[in-house]
């Protein structure tokens, strides 16, 4: 209960229960809290990042994602700035000069990387991604030929080998067949 005059100076000593009536003027010292407050402050309290996340996560960062298959699901996703475009797993790995922004923007949804592990590369065993192909370098007769994963491994003249292991450098190639690229 407060008294009917208030004191000169304060107590240096708390005392055992909160009171019943408010203060005249806001604490120069507010109490440090880890609850949230129950409406949130007119101010924040840290200026905003500079770069924001182009798509919010479906989860939060801290969450734990648990990849129960190591290959591409025929799962689909809309992009970022165009939700009409539908892409699967494999464009995650298809273009070698756009692989780490496009893993970075989609691999960092929860749900994508799940469907999509070895597309973003959570696999702790390598695997080769079924239905990935890729293009040889060289044209025949002025047609791409279009390869799977087994081509690099399948010819295993050591000169032979080391000539198709070269594919293995390009980074969709090496996404796309991490377990012969290994």
């Amino acid at each position: 209960v407060p008294s009917d005059v208030p004191s000169q100076l304060p107590s240096g000593i708390p005392s055992s229960k909160p009171s019943q009536v408010p203060s005249d003027q806001p604490s120069n010292k507010p109490t440090v809290s880890i609850k949230p407050s129950a409406s949130p402050s007119k101010k924040p309290s840290d200026p905003p990042n500079p770069s924001p996340s182009k798509k919010p996560s479906s989860a939060p960062s801290d969450a734990v994602v648990v990849v129960t298959s190591c290959v591409n699901t025929s799962y689909t996703f809309p992009l970022i700035n165009d939700p009409t475009a539908v892409k699967d797993c494999l464009w995650l790995i298809e273009n070698n000069a756009k692989l780490a922004n496009r893993r970075a923007n989609y691999c960092s949804d929860t749900v994508i990387k799940e469907n999509c592990a070895q597309a973003c590369g959570e696999c702790s065993t390598p695997t080769d991604s079924p239905a990935f192909t890729f293009k040889l370098k060289n044209l025949k007769n002025d047609v791409a030929v279009i390869q799977k994963c087994a081509w690099i491994t399948a010819n295993s003249k050591p000169e032979r080998l080391a000539a198709r292991m070269e594919y293995c450098l390009r980074p969709s190639i090496k996404a796309g067949c991490a377990a012969t690229c290994a």
